[in-house]
């Protein structure tokens, strides 16, 4: 599917938006680079964008791409939310739908900006993001502090940084001050690590990983095997992180829904008769095994409450 790019700016921010050459509203996918990307950053993106849409990985989209050079996002917050992505809704005609992805250093920034505004977003998607383990900085020893060797803003990555201004912008401490509102919210997380990652970054990405599921916030992980920061698995995890988007954004169709809807009628007779045309009933089947054990779920949650939580407590 052909695009356009167009080079803006706002706020004296540069920011590039990818627009498909399709009538209509379209979600809005701001993409967040890493420590050193620039809005040209989204040239490069450009075919592979377009090979998505056309092979059905991706449902056509705007992508928005700011500029944020060695600022990790730290006081972009408001500007991304309130001036940001309303100028690029307003300026392309985009739909309310609005997801994140984010790369390394702007996997943080995407993961601490949907934390601290969950309404705002169908989903958010973090590969590799730059994430340090703990709670409180202190609890970052010298394994996760090897990225700051790369420069960035002095009171979250300095010699000297402060202590505050971390731990108000660090996502886990952020989804633990906001998790009602992320579960209310119903927005989609997914976390993506390399395990053979040079800066040690999936350190951060299990660490927030664990405090969602103690959390009980719905989410996926994948800790990608034998991957590092970037190389050749960059642009397969980068498709999969997509693909992934694209799920949540594309609904069934309605003869899907029509599949399921008389599926779930034969399962509810006790699969009396043929199964009707079409019907994939893995999914049906699960549903209805579940119907049969909530009862068993209730019983056993009386005395123990954790039964009906998404993620046991470990």
């Amino acid at each position: 599917m052909p695009s356009a790019i167009t080079l803006h700016e706002l706020a004296s921010i540069p920011y590039a938006v990818l627009s498909p050459d399709r009538a209509g509203q379209l979600p809005l996918c701001l993409l967040l680079l890493g420590a050193g990307g620039t809005r040209e950053n989204l040239i490069d993106l450009q075919p592979m964008f377009e090979d998505w849409w056309r092979d059905g990985v991706l449902p056509p989209a705007i992508v928005a791409v700011p500029s944020p050079g060695m600022d990790y996002y730290l006081q972009w917050d408001s500007f991304l939310a309130t001036e940001l992505i309303p100028a690029v809704r307003a300026h392309f005609g985009a739909s309310g739908t609005t997801f994140l992805a984010g790369i390394s250093g702007g996997g943080y920034g995407a993961l601490k900006l949907a934390f601290a505004h969950p309404q705002m977003f169908a989903a958010v998607a973090a590969m590799q993001p730059m994430l340090e383990p703990g709670l409180r900085e202190s609890d970052v020893g010298a394994r996760n502090r090897l990225h700051h060797v790369a420069g960035g803003p002095p009171q979250l990555v300095g010699a000297s940084r402060d202590a505050a201004v971390w731990e108000a912008n660090n996502p886990a401490n952020r989804a633990r001050a906001n998790g009602e509102a992320i579960r209310e919210s119903g927005i989609a997380i997914y976390i993506d690590a390399a395990d053979r990652d040079f800066l040690n970054a999936h350190d951060g990405a299990e660490f927030l990983h664990r405090t969602l599921w103690d959390l009980d916030l719905a989410h996926e992980y994948h800790l990608v095997r034998d991957a590092d920061h970037g190389g050749p698995t960059l642009r397969p995890r980068m498709r999969a992180m997509f693909a992934w988007l694209g799920a949540i954004l594309a609904p069934p169709a309605a003869s899907d829904r029509k599949i399921e809807e008389a599926t779930a009628q034969w399962l509810q007779s006790g699969m009396q008769g043929k199964p009707p045309a079409g019907a994939t009933t893995t999914n049906e089947f699960i549903q209805f095994m579940r119907s049969r054990f909530e009862p068993l779920r209730e019983k056993a949650a009386e005395p123990d409450p954790t039964v009906q939580r998404r993620y046991g407590l470990i």
